[in-house]
């Protein structure tokens, strides 16, 4: 919840303003939630017009009239409006009273701290331009025996208020470790003039979070992210071209006359930052010298220098070996300590880069692995990334970025991917006891649902092309084979035990049809694995 506050001295004008309409017409169904004991003009919940705004205010400044202001020309109208991420969604007018009530009290203007209560109220009026749910409080300063509240301190203590607020309503923690860039309304604007899925920056981000990771050094970065079909432009350090130090992105135009919005790594997300990607790549002279032929090629609209992993399809073995080192990542988790901010930020960055990777390639419109990818694209960023710190190798999600970027999901490799989205989400697990643990309930929350909700839509559709390949492939009724068929655990029941350890209580129903799919050999987990055994 992000508090701004703002002083003045026109009491009558800025209830007026809140009442209104807004600068763009954005305040919709002003009503009053929340008041002190004093305020008795309108009713908490009723409505609010010209005539109640201006009861309101002639009410709230009886203080100041009778008493004064204190000294000459001191203002004695303090405004604050809390706001909530526009991803947090609506809370109710009950809801925000209660914070409101919590806010005031914990600033001292109710009298609880044993002081003479200010005159207080607030108002929600729906949600602003950039999406946020948010109200409003306006407060006298003058206390109702003519002492001024103090400001000292005020605006760290408002930040102090909604942190305590935060954790006590289950709200995202605004002011823990991690935070994400806001967005412009008018990046909003834009995409709904161009009749866009999503944001501009959404889709940047998606595909930057897919190459990073499926990425090895940078020059490999650099071609995924040209493959990818975006433009892309160095920033070269100062006095030549020798050296990046920067880059900008950019979706393609769809037609000559509009001209592309560029956006830096680092304007997209707090982690995409050129030094950050760095962080988890191969760097050596060589890959140094082989990214800057890059940059530079992309520079000048040239190809590619060279080809590397981004132009092959994976291996059998490649499948086996990226499943298996995310459920070895999943173990090394759970000893990963909860104040240790960076790793759990670069093991975030990946498993989200992983689903970004997956999106890009199944999603035509941004879907529920977009939305998991967002989900936990959160935890990835820091608002301050402390030096790098050198911890023993770990497992890594980065194998399992270039699968899911480079083959597709049909029949013959549903179950290598429910087999690896299994693993995944038990990485999703590790991340949400974390954020739970340290109290960050929010994060936790949103989590859980992409993994519990999000998630199963895309294990189901698996389940359906495992169940439509299985049929396909069944031997005929009353077979000898079949009868005879060791019970082997089919990729099926992998996949549902999996998903029970992961997140217990997520529903793991077999199709009708499993039995079939066991004995139908259906436990390729890709299209090469099959002839990769010499079967």
């Amino acid at each position: 919840m992000i508090p701004n506050v703002t002083k003045g001295d026109r009491m009558v004008g800025l209830i007026n303003y809140l009442v209104g309409p807004g600068r763009a017409n954005e305040h919709k169904d002003q009503r009053l939630i929340a008041a002190s004991e004093s305020i008795v003009s309108v009713e908490v919940g009723q409505r609010l017009d010209a005539d109640s705004a201006l009861a309101l205010g002639r009410e709230m400044d009886i203080p100041k009239s009778v008493f004064g202001a204190g000294r000459e020309g001191a203002r004695h109208v303090f405004h604050v409006s809390l706001s909530l991420p526009s991803d947090e969604g609506q809370l109710s007018d009950e809801a925000w009273g209660k914070i409101a009530h919590g806010f005031a009290e914990k600033m001292g203007f109710t009298g609880a701290d044993g002081k003479p209560p200010c005159r207080w109220i607030a108002i929600h009026h729906g949600s602003s331009k950039a999406g946020n749910d948010h109200i409003h409080l306006a407060v006298s300063m003058v206390r109702e025996d003519g002492t001024r509240w103090s400001q000292h301190k005020d605006f760290k203590r408002a930040q102090d208020a909604c942190a305590e607020l935060e954790a006590e309503h289950g709200l995202r923690v605004v002011r823990g470790p991690h935070a994400e860039r806001g967005y412009h309304p008018k990046e909003r604007e834009r995409a709904v003039v161009m009749g866009a899925a999503e944001l501009d920056r959404d889709r940047l981000q998606r595909v930057l979070r897919a190459a990073s990771t499926a990425s090895m050094d940078e020059a490999e970065f650099v071609r995924r992210l040209r493959r990818s079909g975006v433009l892309v432009r160095p920033r070269f350090t100062q006095g030549g071209t020798g050296a990046v130090a920067g880059y900008s992105v950019a979706l393609r135009p769809e037609s000559k006359a509009e001209k592309p919005v560029w956006f830096g790594g680092g304007r997209i997300a707090r982690d995409l930052t050129l030094p950050q990607l760095r962080k988890g790549w191969n760097v050596t002279d060589e890959t140094v010298a082989a990214a800057l032929a890059e940059w530079k090629a992309a520079a000048h609209g040239k190809r590619p220098t060279t080809e590397g992993r981004e132009v092959h399809q994976p291996t059998a073995a490649e499948w086996e070996k990226a499943t298996a080192e995310v459920g070895q990542l999943y173990e090394r988790m759970k000893t990963i300590p909860l104040d240790d901010d960076a790793l759990w930020a670069q093991v975030a960055r990946e498993t989200s880069g992983a689903f970004a990777a997956w999106s890009l390639r199944t999603e035509a419109v941004p879907g529920p692995l977009a939305d998991t990818a967002k989900a936990l694209a959160r935890t990835a960023q820091l608002r301050r990334f402390p030096p790098r710190v050198e911890h023993a190798p770990m497992p890594s999600a980065k194998g399992a970025g270039m699968l899911l970027m480079q083959t597709s999901v049909g029949p013959s490799t549903a179950a290598g991917h429910a087999l690896l989205l299994a693993q995944l989400r038990n990485t999703m697990r590790a991340v949400h006891d974390m954020h739970k643990a340290a109290g960050r309930l929010g994060d936790a929350e949103r989590v859980r649902a992409a993994a519990m909700d999000k998630l199963t839509i895309v294990r189901t559709g698996l389940q359906a092309l495992q169940t439509q390949r299985a049929s396909e492939q069944a031997p005929p009724a009353g077979s000898r084979w079949l009868a005879a068929a060791p019970r082997l655990e089919s990729e099926q029941e992998q996949v549902q035990r999996l998903v029970a350890q992961s997140f217990p209580g997520a529903p793991t129903t077999a199709p009708s049809n499993a039995p079939e799919q066991a004995q139908s050999g259906a436990r390729s987990a890709g299209p090469e694995r099959d002839r990769g055994r010499g079967r």
